[in-house]
């Protein structure tokens, strides 16, 4: 695999600090969330990442991996991925991400050279966290930065699940899967379903040359009660990835 990660390697990482760095990856981490390494909840070996978000608080903790990694060699436009997760307690806010890919918009498309970003997130429906897709592209000096997600209607177990993933920047498509079903819980095709204002729901998804992807748990609003994730055994690479079949 171009990019594995099990938690396992860092016996001397335990809390996790704002810009620390270890292994691939470099740390950010706002005020009212802790991040660390711990073996309260795994699938494999001993430890897992775990980010606490308070209540009431918008923050998080993320961790980057960019650089000279294989997985980012030629910034790739196509790749999958998986990632076990384990949410308890089930904090819901509008919206929090847990993966996402970062770059500049491929290069065939028309926002050549804007920053992009394919981000799996949680979004609320009646009360519980969803899977979605959300999608952002930088702002130029006449048009305004795109905000635009899709939401499934399954909702996002308190426990372990399996998520896995597909985004394809030069076809426009995104798909995600959980606990290996063969059918996608999500599907996105050139566009999502909601965009932020200005920015028309039709617009399409120019998604990244990928250089960086990121793991972790983020709230950009307030959480209306604590969260904490768990992610352990995350791949990443250009062919295939897959759940185990259910």
């Amino acid at each position: 695999m171009l990019f594995c990660e099990t938690f396992d390697n860092y016996p001397a990482v335990t809390t996790i600090a704002d810009q620390q760095k270890f292994g691939p990856w470099h740390a950010a981490l706002a005020t009212g969330a802790t991040m660390g390494l711990d073996g309260m909840h795994t699938t494999s070996g001993s430890s897992a990442l775990h980010v606490h978000i308070d209540d009431a608080v918008t923050a998080g903790g993320r961790l980057f991996a960019d650089g000279a990694q294989p997985i980012f060699a030629g910034k790739p436009t196509h790749v999958y991925g998986r990632m076990r997760m384990y949410i308890d307690p089930n904090g819901t806010s509008v919206h929090w991400t847990f993966f996402g890919v970062n770059g500049t918009a491929e290069p065939t498309s028309p926002a050549t050279g804007r920053a992009a970003s394919y981000i799996l997130s949680s979004l609320p429906k009646n009360g519980v966290n969803t899977y979605s897709f959300v999608y952002g592209l930088s702002a130029t000096a006449t048009e305004a930065y795109h905000d635009c997600s899709s939401q499934s209607s399954t909702s996002m177990p308190t426990g372990w699940a399996c998520v896995s993933f597909e985004m394809d920047s030069v076809a426009r498509t995104l798909r995600m899967y959980e606990d290996g079903a063969a059918a996608p819980i999500l599907s996105v095709d050139d566009h999502g379903k909601n965009c932020v204002a200005p920015t028309a729901v039709t617009s399409p998804w120019y998604g990244p040359a990928i250089t960086q992807l990121f793991a972790g748990a983020w709230s950009f609003h307030a959480m209306n009660a604590p969260l904490d994730v768990w992610i352990d055994d995350l791949v990443v690479d250009t062919k295939p990835v897959a759940c185990p079949s259910p």
